[in-house]
């Protein structure tokens, strides 16, 4: 991730014309995704297909330039915009990309987030462990608990990674998940009222 020098306004209209985001990617597998910060500085987070899934960090800025350069190609008006620091850390994920949403049967006021990818889970999940904990979601939490249970099926079982390394199965199950995974759990007859 990275973060650059505030935004002009001709910049922030450039890049938002009908207004402000809450955060914006793209649908590479390894995706770049980009945000504002309260002072109009973007935040531009990313990686690389080769490094994402390797057993340790890259700290390296050779990954985030890569990212930067694929940005300022993809909005070219923002070519000279200064990107002043970077932070080579990892994200927590799932292999499904869907997070990890939980809470022990016997302490209902405790709640386990994990894999939280992208600020719109990170809102549903702050959002759903709270009313969770207040008591409002309970029926919520029986139709989501398959989707969001850290027991719930991955196209790929952990074993495999014995077999082809944890990176490999993280990348197979992530790409997986983001481009074949048909939501199996939704039945025609509940879809009809939900929006």
């Amino acid at each position: 991730m990275s973060v650059t020098e505030p935004l002009t306004d001709k910049e922030l209209h450039a890049l938002f014309p009908s207004g402000k985001q809450m955060q914006c990617w793209d649908s590479r597998l390894v995706y770049s995704y980009f945000r504002l910060t309260g002072d109009n500085r973007l935040l531009l987070g990313g990686g690389s297909a080769i490094t994402t899934f390797l057993r340790r960090a890259v700290n390296n800025p050779v990954v985030i330039n890569g990212v930067i350069r694929d940005f300022k190609e993809h909005f070219p008006f923002l070519k000279d915009l200064s990107f002043i620091q970077f932070w080579p850390g990892l994200i927590d994920t799932t292999r499904d990309l869907l997070p990890i949403i939980v809470k022990p049967p016997t302490q209902p006021h405790l709640q386990f987030i994990l894999g939280i990818v992208g600020l719109p889970w990170a809102s549903f999940a702050g959002s759903f462990a709270a009313r969770n904990v207040l008591g409002d979601a309970d029926d919520d939490y029986q139709k989501y608990h398959r989707y969001f249970s850290n027991r719930r099926h991955f196209s790929f079982p952990m074993g495999l990674a014995s077999i082809v390394g944890k990176p490999a199965l993280f990348s197979m199950s992530n790409g997986w998940a983001k481009f074949y995974q048909v939501d199996s759990h939704r039945k025609h007859e509940a879809m009809k009222d939900e929006f």
